[in-house]
């Protein structure tokens, strides 16, 4: 609630489901599955809201009394093969919507690609051109960029980060982005930004490589205003 997250955006962003989230929130862990997954849970949610899991797990594990070794199997083998038959009937959907997607490529393709004399041959020259013609497109699109307004490009580098972007006074994205990801922003005026773990997010603004703004699990907060003139 301080952050201003709503349990649906906890939930796209941790994967965990909404009723497992309210579970933890109102220390009702019966309805979780067994004491590991609860455990895992309690990490993945704490991280998301950038607490101290292991504190959190701590407090988790003194507030529920310890369970019987074979009780607590019973419970998880129950739950896990419930989980199981929902995930088969999932995995059956899947499988099916892969082999109609492989026999319409099979039957469609050859159409489409041409055979014999009507095969289209690339031609390579055209190709390098018109790649070159796209290169300087972009190049004059970044400068253009960069004398209006703000824009900020996020990379993700190595493990994730949390992060809270404002454009021009309104919240844009609250979330997290994994390694290899990455998010653009545009705004006319400014652009608020703030990282859980500075460490690991290249930013770029108009067109500026600036590199990382702070250490690993560092907290920073920057704002980035439109150039004047």
């Amino acid at each position: 609630m301080a952050k201003g997250i709503s349990l649906e955006a906890a939930e796209e962003n941790t994967k965990i489901r909404r009723k497992y989230l309210e579970a933890m929130e109102n220390d009702n862990f019966d309805v979780l599955p067994g004491k590991v997954y609860v455990k895992g849970f309690i990490k993945n949610y704490a991280t998301f809201l950038g607490l101290n899991a292991n504190s959190m797990v701590s407090a988790y594990e003194e507030m529920v009394p310890a369970v019987p070794a074979e009780e607590e199997d019973e419970r998880q083998a129950v739950k896990l093969t419930q989980i199981e038959k929902s995930s088969a009937g999932g995995m059956l959907k899947i499988a099916v919507g892969l082999v109609l997607a492989g026999l319409a490529f099979y039957i469609f393709m050859p159409s489409l690609m041409g055979t014999g004399k009507d095969k289209i041959v690339p031609d390579r020259t055209d190709n390098k051109t018109a790649t070159q013609e796209k290169a300087n497109e972009e190049k004059a699109r970044d400068k253009q960029a960069a004398r209006q307004g703000v824009n900020m490009i996020l990379n993700v580098t190595d493990n994730r980060s949390w992060m809270y972007v404002e454009v021009d006074g309104k919240p844009e994205f609250t979330g997290f982005l994994a390694s290899g990801q990455m998010k653009e922003f545009k705004g006319n005026e400014k652009i608020v930004l703030k990282l859980g773990n500075a460490g690991v997010v290249q930013v770029e603004v108009n067109g500026q490589k600036m590199g990382v703004l702070g250490n690993l699990d560092q907290v920073v907060t920057k704002e980035f205003s439109a150039p004047q003139g």
